[in-house]
Protein backbone atom coordinates (compact mmCIF):
# COMPACT_ATOMS: atom_id res chain seq x y z
CA UNK A 1 0.00 0.00 0.00
CA UNK A 2 1.52 3.31 -1.07
CA UNK A 3 1.92 5.61 2.16
CA UNK A 4 0.49 8.85 0.89
CA UNK A 5 1.31 10.83 3.74
CA UNK A 6 5.23 10.32 2.05
CA UNK A 7 4.16 12.40 -0.96
CA UNK A 8 4.94 16.38 -0.53
CA UNK A 9 1.98 16.93 -2.15
CA UNK A 10 -1.75 16.68 -1.80
CA UNK A 11 -2.64 13.51 -2.61
CA UNK A 12 -5.00 10.43 -2.67
CA UNK A 13 -5.54 7.00 -3.75
CA UNK A 14 -8.22 5.32 -4.75
CA UNK A 15 -9.01 1.27 -5.09
CA UNK A 16 -10.47 -0.26 -7.96
CA UNK A 17 -12.41 -3.30 -8.39
CA UNK A 18 -13.47 -3.79 -11.77
CA UNK A 19 -16.01 -0.54 -12.38
CA UNK A 20 -16.06 0.28 -8.70
CA UNK A 21 -13.62 3.40 -7.49
CA UNK A 22 -13.67 3.83 -3.43
CA UNK A 23 -11.28 6.05 -2.12
CA UNK A 24 -8.91 4.44 -0.16
CA UNK A 25 -6.34 7.38 1.46
CA UNK A 26 -5.71 11.35 1.45
CA UNK A 27 -2.55 12.55 2.90
CA UNK A 28 -2.97 15.71 5.29
CA UNK A 29 -2.04 18.27 2.89
CA UNK A 30 -5.18 17.63 0.67
CA UNK A 31 -7.51 17.15 3.84
CA UNK A 32 -6.30 20.38 5.36
CA UNK A 33 -6.62 22.00 2.12
CA UNK A 34 -10.43 20.92 1.05
CA UNK A 35 -11.43 20.98 4.63
CA UNK A 36 -12.38 17.73 4.90
CA UNK A 37 -11.67 14.98 7.57
CA UNK A 38 -10.01 11.99 6.10
CA UNK A 39 -12.62 9.76 7.52
CA UNK A 40 -15.51 11.58 5.54
CA UNK A 41 -13.55 10.63 2.54
CA UNK A 42 -11.72 7.10 3.26
CA UNK A 43 -14.57 4.86 1.79
CA UNK A 44 -16.44 7.22 -0.28
CA UNK A 45 -16.78 6.53 -3.88
CA UNK A 46 -17.31 9.72 -6.31
CA UNK A 47 -20.71 9.40 -7.03
CA UNK A 48 -21.37 9.34 -2.84
CA UNK A 49 -18.92 12.26 -2.60
CA UNK A 50 -18.97 14.61 -4.83
CA UNK A 51 -22.00 16.26 -7.57
CA UNK A 52 -23.41 14.03 -9.90
CA UNK A 53 -21.84 15.80 -12.93
CA UNK A 54 -18.65 15.90 -11.11
CA UNK A 55 -18.83 12.72 -10.30
CA UNK A 56 -19.49 12.05 -13.86
CA UNK A 57 -16.42 13.73 -15.26
CA UNK A 58 -13.76 12.01 -12.40
CA UNK A 59 -15.65 8.61 -13.21
CA UNK A 60 -14.17 8.80 -16.80
CA UNK A 61 -10.86 10.08 -16.24
CA UNK A 62 -10.63 6.96 -13.80
CA UNK A 63 -11.88 4.21 -16.33
CA UNK A 64 -9.55 6.25 -18.57
CA UNK A 65 -6.64 6.05 -16.91
CA UNK A 66 -7.55 1.92 -16.29
CA UNK A 67 -8.39 1.35 -19.70
CA UNK A 68 -5.10 3.06 -21.32
CA UNK A 69 -2.96 2.21 -18.02
CA UNK A 70 -1.36 5.55 -18.27
CA UNK A 71 -1.51 8.43 -16.37
CA UNK A 72 -4.32 11.05 -16.70
CA UNK A 73 -4.59 14.99 -15.99
CA UNK A 74 -7.58 17.00 -15.80
CA UNK A 75 -8.61 20.02 -14.63
CA UNK A 76 -11.80 20.56 -12.69
CA UNK A 77 -13.34 22.98 -9.75
CA UNK A 78 -13.82 21.45 -6.21
CA UNK A 79 -16.53 23.53 -3.99
CA UNK A 80 -15.35 22.29 -0.41
CA UNK A 81 -16.03 23.20 3.09
CA UNK A 82 -12.44 24.86 3.29
CA UNK A 83 -13.41 27.18 0.09
CA UNK A 84 -13.80 26.39 -3.56
CA UNK A 85 -10.38 26.37 -5.43
CA UNK A 86 -9.38 25.13 -9.15
CA UNK A 87 -7.29 21.74 -9.00
CA UNK A 88 -4.90 20.11 -12.02
CA UNK A 89 -5.11 16.65 -10.64
CA UNK A 90 -2.73 13.62 -12.07
CA UNK A 91 -4.08 9.97 -11.85
CA UNK A 92 -1.65 7.20 -12.44
CA UNK A 93 -2.54 3.59 -12.41
CA UNK A 94 -0.14 1.08 -9.84
CA UNK A 95 -0.39 -2.45 -11.02
CA UNK A 96 -1.24 -5.53 -9.22
CA UNK A 97 2.31 -7.39 -9.30
CA UNK A 98 0.62 -10.70 -9.18
CA UNK A 99 -2.04 -10.62 -12.06
CA UNK A 100 -0.98 -6.81 -13.92
CA UNK A 101 -4.21 -5.69 -13.35
CA UNK A 102 -4.51 -1.94 -12.44
CA UNK A 103 -5.51 -2.09 -8.27
CA UNK A 104 -4.89 1.20 -7.39
CA UNK A 105 -4.95 5.24 -8.63
CA UNK A 106 -2.71 7.46 -7.22
CA UNK A 107 -3.88 10.89 -7.59
CA UNK A 108 -1.60 14.24 -7.19
CA UNK A 109 -3.32 17.61 -6.84
CA UNK A 110 -2.33 20.64 -7.90
CA UNK A 111 -3.73 24.02 -6.82
CA UNK A 112 -4.16 26.07 -9.87
CA UNK A 113 -6.58 28.40 -8.10
CA UNK A 114 -5.68 32.62 -10.28
CA UNK A 115 -4.57 33.70 -7.41
CA UNK A 116 -1.24 31.56 -8.57
CA UNK A 117 1.28 32.74 -10.57
CA UNK A 118 2.15 30.78 -13.63
CA UNK A 119 6.03 30.31 -12.04
CA UNK A 120 4.99 28.59 -8.90
CA UNK A 121 2.43 26.74 -11.29
CA UNK A 122 5.01 25.63 -13.26
CA UNK A 123 6.93 24.03 -10.46
CA UNK A 124 4.12 21.92 -9.08
CA UNK A 125 3.57 20.11 -12.37
CA UNK A 126 7.50 19.74 -12.24
CA UNK A 127 6.68 18.09 -8.78
CA UNK A 128 3.75 16.67 -9.91
CA UNK A 129 5.69 14.75 -12.87
CA UNK A 130 8.24 13.71 -10.43
CA UNK A 131 6.04 12.41 -7.93
CA UNK A 132 4.46 9.95 -10.46
CA UNK A 133 7.80 8.91 -11.95
CA UNK A 134 8.82 7.49 -8.60
CA UNK A 135 5.67 5.23 -8.53
CA UNK A 136 6.20 3.91 -11.96
CA UNK A 137 9.11 2.63 -13.97
CA UNK A 138 10.41 5.46 -16.31
CA UNK A 139 11.16 8.84 -15.60
CA UNK A 140 11.25 12.09 -16.99
CA UNK A 141 13.24 14.89 -19.08
CA UNK A 142 13.47 18.90 -19.35
CA UNK A 143 14.50 20.79 -22.52
CA UNK A 144 14.84 24.44 -22.33
CA UNK A 145 14.52 25.82 -25.33
CA UNK A 146 16.45 29.03 -25.66
CA UNK A 147 19.47 27.55 -24.21
CA UNK A 148 18.91 23.79 -25.97
CA UNK A 149 19.39 22.47 -22.62
CA UNK A 150 18.29 18.76 -22.31
CA UNK A 151 18.45 17.04 -19.53
CA UNK A 152 16.98 13.65 -18.17
CA UNK A 153 15.33 13.25 -14.99
CA UNK A 154 17.91 10.54 -12.26
CA UNK A 155 15.02 7.78 -12.34
CA UNK A 156 15.38 7.95 -16.40
CA UNK A 157 18.85 8.20 -16.21
CA UNK A 158 19.29 5.07 -13.73
CA UNK A 159 16.59 3.25 -16.69
CA UNK A 160 18.43 3.68 -19.12
CA UNK A 161 22.36 3.97 -18.47
CA UNK A 162 22.30 2.15 -15.45
CA UNK A 163 22.97 2.85 -11.49
CA UNK A 164 25.45 5.40 -11.06
CA UNK A 165 24.66 7.28 -14.35
CA UNK A 166 24.23 11.27 -14.06
CA UNK A 167 21.68 13.45 -16.16
CA UNK A 168 22.15 12.69 -19.84
CA UNK A 169 22.32 15.67 -22.56
CA UNK A 170 20.34 14.57 -25.35
CA UNK A 171 23.01 13.00 -27.67
CA UNK A 172 23.59 10.75 -24.84
CA UNK A 173 19.96 10.02 -24.40
CA UNK A 174 19.14 9.81 -28.07
CA UNK A 175 22.33 6.77 -28.15
CA UNK A 176 20.70 4.40 -25.76
CA UNK A 177 17.12 4.78 -28.56
CA UNK A 178 17.81 2.09 -31.37
CA UNK A 179 18.34 3.83 -35.05
CA UNK A 180 15.13 2.93 -36.69
CA UNK A 181 13.53 4.71 -34.08
CA UNK A 182 15.32 7.91 -33.72
CA UNK A 183 12.62 9.30 -35.68
CA UNK A 184 9.87 9.33 -32.96
CA UNK A 185 12.06 11.15 -30.40
CA UNK A 186 11.71 14.08 -32.83
CA UNK A 187 9.70 16.62 -30.93
CA UNK A 188 10.75 19.54 -33.25
CA UNK A 189 6.61 20.32 -33.34
CA UNK A 190 6.82 21.20 -29.85
CA UNK A 191 10.41 23.97 -30.20
CA UNK A 192 8.88 25.64 -33.17
CA UNK A 193 4.61 26.00 -31.51
CA UNK A 194 3.39 23.85 -33.94
CA UNK A 195 1.96 21.24 -31.33
CA UNK A 196 0.98 21.74 -27.87
CA UNK A 197 1.85 18.03 -27.17
CA UNK A 198 3.02 15.07 -28.48
CA UNK A 199 3.52 11.12 -27.76
CA UNK A 200 5.49 8.30 -29.27
CA UNK A 201 6.77 4.69 -28.61
CA UNK A 202 10.00 4.01 -29.05
CA UNK A 203 12.90 1.28 -28.30
CA UNK A 204 15.87 1.65 -26.16
CA UNK A 205 19.01 -0.66 -25.70
CA UNK A 206 19.85 -0.61 -21.93
CA UNK A 207 23.38 -0.19 -20.71
CA UNK A 208 23.06 -4.18 -20.13
CA UNK A 209 22.02 -4.87 -23.20
CA UNK A 210 18.22 -5.42 -22.79
CA UNK A 211 15.59 -4.19 -25.00
CA UNK A 212 13.11 -2.12 -23.55
CA UNK A 213 9.83 -0.20 -25.14
CA UNK A 214 9.18 3.45 -23.99
CA UNK A 215 6.47 5.41 -23.99
CA UNK A 216 6.88 9.24 -23.93
CA UNK A 217 4.35 11.94 -23.20
CA UNK A 218 5.77 15.24 -24.22
CA UNK A 219 3.93 18.74 -23.56
CA UNK A 220 5.10 22.28 -24.43
CA UNK A 221 4.79 25.31 -21.45
CA UNK A 222 4.81 28.63 -23.20
CA UNK A 223 6.08 31.74 -21.66
CA UNK A 224 3.26 34.73 -20.76
CA UNK A 225 3.94 35.69 -24.57
CA UNK A 226 2.77 32.59 -25.58
CA UNK A 227 6.01 32.01 -27.55
CA UNK A 228 7.58 28.14 -26.77
CA UNK A 229 9.69 28.12 -23.54
CA UNK A 230 10.46 24.40 -22.33
CA UNK A 231 9.12 21.23 -23.27
CA UNK A 232 8.26 18.29 -20.88
CA UNK A 233 8.56 14.75 -21.61
CA UNK A 234 7.43 11.75 -19.22
CA UNK A 235 9.09 8.23 -19.97
CA UNK A 236 7.36 4.53 -19.00
CA UNK A 237 8.77 1.90 -19.43
CA UNK A 238 5.79 -0.49 -21.06
CA UNK A 239 8.39 -3.38 -21.96
CA UNK A 240 5.64 -5.69 -20.37
CA UNK A 241 2.59 -4.24 -21.84
CA UNK A 242 3.69 -4.48 -25.16
CA UNK A 243 4.93 -8.39 -24.53
CA UNK A 244 1.50 -9.19 -22.92
CA UNK A 245 0.04 -7.89 -26.19
CA UNK A 246 2.39 -9.44 -28.39
CA UNK A 247 1.22 -13.26 -26.97
CA UNK A 248 -2.43 -12.32 -27.03
CA UNK A 249 -1.97 -11.42 -30.75
CA UNK A 250 -0.11 -14.33 -31.34
CA UNK A 251 -2.57 -16.52 -29.35
CA UNK A 252 -5.65 -14.82 -31.31
CA UNK A 253 -3.46 -15.79 -34.45
CA UNK A 254 -2.80 -19.31 -33.80
CA UNK A 255 -4.22 -22.48 -33.26
CA UNK A 256 -3.72 -24.07 -29.92
CA UNK A 257 -3.39 -27.18 -31.22
CA UNK A 258 -1.74 -27.69 -33.77
CA UNK A 259 0.37 -24.47 -33.51
CA UNK A 260 -0.48 -22.88 -37.30
CA UNK A 261 -2.66 -20.30 -38.06
CA UNK A 262 -6.05 -20.45 -37.04
CA UNK A 263 -8.26 -19.70 -39.74
CA UNK A 264 -8.54 -16.02 -38.82
CA UNK A 265 -5.12 -15.29 -39.21
CA UNK A 266 -5.58 -16.87 -42.22
CA UNK A 267 -8.30 -14.61 -43.73
CA UNK A 268 -6.22 -12.05 -42.66
CA UNK A 269 -2.74 -12.83 -44.50
CA UNK A 270 -4.42 -13.97 -47.17
CA UNK A 271 -6.74 -10.96 -47.30
CA UNK A 272 -3.66 -8.93 -47.25
CA UNK A 273 -1.93 -10.83 -49.73
CA UNK A 274 -5.32 -10.50 -52.23
CA UNK A 275 -5.41 -6.97 -51.61
CA UNK A 276 -2.00 -6.45 -52.50
CA UNK A 277 -1.41 -8.70 -55.50
CA UNK A 278 -0.84 -6.60 -58.64
CA UNK A 279 -0.88 -9.31 -60.95
CA UNK A 280 -1.56 -13.53 -62.03
CA UNK A 281 0.95 -15.49 -60.08
CA UNK A 282 1.16 -13.14 -57.14
CA UNK A 283 0.16 -15.92 -54.59
CA UNK A 284 -0.88 -19.23 -54.53
CA UNK A 285 -3.18 -21.29 -52.36
CA UNK A 286 -3.85 -25.29 -51.67
CA UNK A 287 -6.25 -26.43 -49.30
CA UNK A 288 -5.93 -30.01 -47.81
CA UNK A 289 -8.56 -32.48 -45.92
CA UNK A 290 -7.64 -35.29 -44.59
CA UNK A 291 -9.10 -39.11 -46.02
CA UNK A 292 -10.13 -41.61 -43.15
CA UNK A 293 -9.58 -39.49 -39.61
CA UNK A 294 -13.27 -39.14 -38.85
CA UNK A 295 -12.80 -43.37 -37.84
CA UNK A 296 -9.63 -42.25 -35.85
CA UNK A 297 -11.38 -40.43 -33.00
CA UNK A 298 -14.99 -42.85 -33.37
CA UNK A 299 -11.81 -46.00 -32.90
CA UNK A 300 -8.98 -44.49 -30.50
CA UNK A 301 -10.46 -41.37 -29.07
CA UNK A 302 -9.72 -37.50 -29.41
CA UNK A 303 -6.85 -37.70 -27.55
CA UNK A 304 -5.20 -39.98 -30.54
CA UNK A 305 -6.71 -38.00 -32.89
CA UNK A 306 -5.17 -34.63 -31.51
CA UNK A 307 -2.15 -36.74 -31.51
CA UNK A 308 -2.46 -36.93 -35.24
CA UNK A 309 -3.39 -33.90 -36.16
CA UNK A 310 -0.52 -32.42 -34.43
CA UNK A 311 1.44 -34.55 -36.61
CA UNK A 312 0.36 -33.50 -39.78
CA UNK A 313 1.13 -29.90 -38.73
CA UNK A 314 4.61 -31.14 -37.92
CA UNK A 315 4.53 -32.42 -41.48
CA UNK A 316 2.86 -29.38 -43.42
CA UNK A 317 5.80 -27.23 -41.47
CA UNK A 318 8.33 -29.43 -43.10
CA UNK A 319 7.90 -28.26 -46.71
CA UNK A 320 7.10 -24.93 -46.59
CA UNK A 321 9.45 -22.21 -47.65
CA UNK A 322 10.04 -19.24 -46.11
CA UNK A 323 7.21 -17.41 -45.99
CA UNK A 324 4.66 -19.55 -46.52
CA UNK A 325 1.94 -19.56 -44.58
CA UNK A 326 0.07 -22.64 -42.98
CA UNK A 327 -3.09 -22.96 -41.27
CA UNK A 328 -5.83 -25.49 -39.85
CA UNK A 329 -9.02 -23.92 -40.82
CA UNK A 330 -10.77 -26.35 -38.29
CA UNK A 331 -11.29 -30.08 -37.79
CA UNK A 332 -8.91 -31.83 -40.25
CA UNK A 333 -9.33 -29.23 -42.86
CA UNK A 334 -5.66 -27.17 -43.17
CA UNK A 335 -4.54 -24.82 -46.20
CA UNK A 336 -0.96 -23.01 -46.92
CA UNK A 337 -0.32 -19.65 -49.07
CA UNK A 338 2.37 -19.83 -51.11
CA UNK A 339 3.69 -16.15 -52.02
CA UNK A 340 5.27 -15.88 -55.38
CA UNK A 341 4.20 -19.22 -56.31
CA UNK A 342 3.87 -20.78 -59.76
CA UNK A 343 1.43 -23.84 -61.28
CA UNK A 344 4.46 -26.03 -60.76
CA UNK A 345 5.40 -24.84 -57.48
CA UNK A 346 1.86 -25.78 -56.48
CA UNK A 347 1.57 -28.84 -57.87
CA UNK A 348 4.95 -30.51 -56.53
CA UNK A 349 3.91 -28.89 -53.03
CA UNK A 350 0.31 -30.61 -53.15
CA UNK A 351 1.73 -34.41 -54.29
CA UNK A 352 4.51 -33.50 -51.36
CA UNK A 353 2.23 -32.99 -49.18
CA UNK A 354 -0.45 -35.90 -49.88
CA UNK A 355 2.75 -38.26 -49.70
CA UNK A 356 3.64 -36.98 -46.62
CA UNK A 357 0.45 -37.08 -45.05
CA UNK A 358 -0.24 -40.75 -46.53
CA UNK A 359 2.56 -42.39 -44.51
CA UNK A 360 1.62 -44.10 -40.91
CA UNK A 361 1.54 -42.00 -37.67
CA UNK A 362 2.47 -43.51 -34.63
CA UNK A 363 0.11 -43.15 -31.78
CA UNK A 364 0.04 -45.03 -28.66
CA UNK A 365 -2.64 -47.09 -30.02
CA UNK A 366 0.20 -48.40 -32.75
CA UNK A 367 0.44 -47.05 -35.96
CA UNK A 368 -2.48 -45.34 -37.32
CA UNK A 369 -3.36 -44.84 -41.54
CA UNK A 370 -4.85 -41.59 -42.84
CA UNK A 371 -4.99 -40.17 -46.25
CA UNK A 372 -5.26 -36.67 -47.64
CA UNK A 373 -6.59 -34.77 -50.84
CA UNK A 374 -5.63 -31.31 -51.86
CA UNK A 375 -7.08 -28.77 -54.38
CA UNK A 376 -4.19 -25.62 -55.29
CA UNK A 377 -5.32 -22.51 -57.38
CA UNK A 378 -2.83 -19.94 -58.20
CA UNK A 379 -4.07 -16.28 -57.97
CA UNK A 380 -5.79 -14.25 -60.97
CA UNK A 381 -6.65 -10.98 -61.30
CA UNK A 382 -9.33 -11.83 -62.11
CA UNK A 383 -10.31 -13.59 -58.78
CA UNK A 384 -10.58 -10.19 -56.70
CA UNK A 385 -11.07 -11.30 -53.41
CA UNK A 386 -9.57 -14.57 -51.36
CA UNK A 387 -12.75 -15.96 -50.80
CA UNK A 388 -12.84 -16.34 -54.63
CA UNK A 389 -9.25 -17.91 -54.40
CA UNK A 390 -10.59 -20.40 -52.15
CA UNK A 391 -13.45 -21.02 -54.18
CA UNK A 392 -11.56 -22.70 -57.08
CA UNK A 393 -9.08 -24.20 -55.12
CA UNK A 394 -11.90 -25.80 -53.93
CA UNK A 395 -13.35 -26.73 -56.59
CA UNK A 396 -10.35 -28.65 -57.07
CA UNK A 397 -10.67 -30.29 -53.89
CA UNK A 398 -14.16 -31.07 -54.49
CA UNK A 399 -13.01 -33.13 -57.63
CA UNK A 400 -10.15 -35.17 -56.14
CA UNK A 401 -12.91 -36.37 -53.50
CA UNK A 402 -15.32 -37.15 -56.08
CA UNK A 403 -12.79 -39.09 -57.84
CA UNK A 404 -11.52 -41.43 -55.11
CA UNK A 405 -9.37 -39.09 -52.80
CA UNK A 406 -5.84 -39.01 -52.03
CA UNK A 407 -4.61 -37.20 -55.00
CA UNK A 408 -4.32 -33.51 -55.98
CA UNK A 409 -5.43 -31.17 -58.73
CA UNK A 410 -4.28 -27.50 -59.37
CA UNK A 411 -6.68 -25.28 -61.46
CA UNK A 412 -6.16 -24.04 -64.27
Amino acid sequence: MIDVELIGAPAFTVAVAGDVFTYASINGRLADVIGVAPSAFVGQTPDSLLSADYAAAVLGHYRRCVAERVSVDFESFYDAPGGGRWWHTTVTPVLDPGDGRVALLVGLGVDITPRKDAERLAREVDQRIALAMDLLEGGFWHYTIASHRFSTSPQLSRLVAGDGAGPLDGPGYAAFVLPEDQGATDFGALVRGEADALSAEYRVRTADGRLRWMSCQRRLTRDEAGRPENIVGVVVDITDQKLRHEALAAEAATDSLTELANRRSFEAQGGRMAAEARADGAFGLVLLDLDRFKPVNDTHGHAVGDAVLREVAARLRRHLRPGDVAARLGGDEFAVLLPGATEDVLAGLSRRLVEAVGRPVATVAGRVEIGASAGAALWRTADRTLAALVERADAELFAVKRGGRGAWRVAA
